[in-house]
C-alpha cells in the first residue's frame, strides 16, 4: 500500500483531507468572482488548499496557478504569469498554437514536448517587450478567457513582489479592478510583507478578502489518521501540541509511523522517536545555517528556540549573557533573514522542526 501520509510537495487529491470549511469559503468567493488574500505560516498546507480548489473547479473555470517564490526581477514575475496562462490551453500541438495566437497578440511561443512524460513546455519570445507590455499581454489574455467562462488566477508567494524595487502593485491594481469574471487569489507565508501590500493607502487596499489559514483541526486529522493507524485521542493531542499544528511536520511523523509501526498503538513515545529521526536527518543543514549567524544572532536564536516568554527580562539577558540592545538588534537581523517571525509582540521560529532542533541541540 502506498503511504497515505504525504508530506513533500502538494497533497494529491487522494491524500488531501479536511479543510472543508475553508474550501466552502473559497468556493463562495470564486463563484462571485471575488478576490482573496490568503496567508499563513509555512508548512500549514496553504498551497495544497489552493491546488485542491483549482482541481475541483477545472471544468467550470479556467484555472491559472503561478508560484513566484524564486523571482529575482519584475521580468521574472511577468514571465511566470505568461507561462502559466499558456498552460491553460489544451489539445494537440496545432490547436494549442492556434489558441496561443488568439490570446497573445505580441508574443509567440516556442513549444517542446518531453518524450518521456509528454509534458508540453512553453518558451515565450519576449524580445523588444517592456515589463509593462508583458503584463498587458497577460491581462489581455485572461480578459479574453473570461468572456468564455470564469477565471481563477492564483499567485502563490505573492509577497515576493514587495522585495522588488518597483511599483508592481500599483500596475496590477489597474487591471484587477476591471469588472471581469475573474477571481484573484494572492497567497503567501511572509505575513508582514504580504499584508503590507494590502494595508491602508497601499494600491491593493480593499482589493481582496483577507483570510488567515490555521492549522488543520483535530477532528480532521483524527478522521484521516485513524483509517491507517491505531492512534488514540491522547496521542493525537500530543501530536498537535508538539508540532504546533504544523501540517507538514505532522504528516512527516505519521509517514514514518506508517512505515515503521503500522500495527502498533501510537503512543507519545513513538511520536518522539519519529521526531528524533526527522531532527537527526535535518541536523547537518540546520547546523550549517546556525554557523552562518553572528555570536549575538546565535544567542538570540537560542532565546527564541528555548520558548522563553519574557525574552528581555533580566533573568534571560543574564542567562544568555547578552545586553538588551544587542538582543533586540539580533532579533531584527534574524527577522530580515526570515529565520524568525513576529506576531503582535511575540517572536517565534516559523519552522517548527528548526525550533525543535534549536531547543534540543542548543539549549542543554
Amino acid at each position: 500500500m502506498v503511504n497515505p501520509f504525504h508530506y513533500e510537495g502538494f497533497a494529491t487529491h487522494e491524500q488531501f483531507y479536511g479543510r472543508q470549511d475553508e474550501l466552502t469559503k473559497l468556493q463562495t468567493l470564486v463563484n462571485h468572482s471575488n478576490n482573496l488574500l490568503l496567508y499563513s505560516k509555512r508548512r500549514i498546507g496553504k498551497s495544497s488548499l489552493i491546488k485542491e480548489l483549482l482541481r475541483r473547479n477545472k471544468n467550470e473555470f479556467y484555472t491559472i496557478y503561478c508560484d513566484i517564490f524564486d523571482i529575482a526581477s519584475k521580468e521574472d514575475f511577468a514571465l511566470i504569469l505568461l507561462k502559466s496562462l499558456a498552460k491553460v490551453h489544451k489539445g494537440d500541438v496545432k490547436t494549442i498554437i492556434e489558441n496561443l495566437k488568439k490570446y497573445f497578440k505580441r508574443i509567440s511561443f516556442g513549444i517542446s514536448i518531453d518524450p518521456n512524460t509528454a509534458e508540453i513546455s512553453y518558451a515565450p519570445k519576449l524580445e523588444g517587450l517592456s515589463f509593462e507590455e508583458m503584463i498587458e499581454e497577460f491581462f489581455d489574455g485572461i480578459f479574453l478567457l473570461s468572456k468564455e467562462k470564469k477565471v481563477i488566477v492564483a499567485i502563490d508567494e505573492f509577497q515576493q513582489i514587495a522585495l522588488l524595487d518597483t511599483k508592481i502593485d500599483a500596475l496590477l491594481r489597474k487591471y484587477i479592478q476591471e469588472p471581469k469574471q475573474i477571481s484573484y487569489i494572492f497567497a503567501g507565508s511572509k505575513r508582514h510583507a504580504l499584508t503590507t501590500l494590502f494595508t491602508y493607502k497601499a494600491p491593493l487596499y480593499e482589493m481582496a478578502t483577507h483570510m488567515e489559514l490555521q492549522g488543520i483541526t483535530k477532528e480532521n486529522i483524527t478522521q484521516y489518521a485513524t483509517k491507517f493507524l491505531d492512534i488514540p485521542e491522547s496521542s493525537i493531542d500530543y501530536l498537535l501540541t508538539v508540532c504546533d499544528s504544523e501540517t507538514k511536520l505532522m504528516q512527516h511523523i505519521l509517514h514514518i509511523l506508517f512505515n515503521s509501526h503500522p500495527k502498533d498503538t501510537v503512543a507519545p513515545l513513538l511520536i518522539d522517536e519519529a521526531i528524533e529521526e526527522i531532527i537527526f536527518d535535518k541536523s547537518p543543514s540546520y547546523t550549517m545555517l546556525y554557523d552562518t549567524f553572528s555570536l549575538t544572532q546565535k544567542k538570540a536564536f537560542k532565546v527564541i528556540a528555548s520558548d522563553v516568554k519574557a525574552i528581555f527580562s533580566l533573568e534571560t539577558l543574564k542567562r544568555y549573557n547578552i545586553p538588551k540592545a544587542s538582543l533586540g538588534s539580533a532579533l531584527k537581523q534574524l527577522y530580515l533573514k526570515e529565520i524568525i517571525d513576529k506576531k503582535d509582540d511575540t517572536w517565534f521560529i516559523p519552522d517548527r522542526t528548526l525550533e525543535l532542533w534549536g531547543n534540543k541541540a542548543l539549549n542543554w
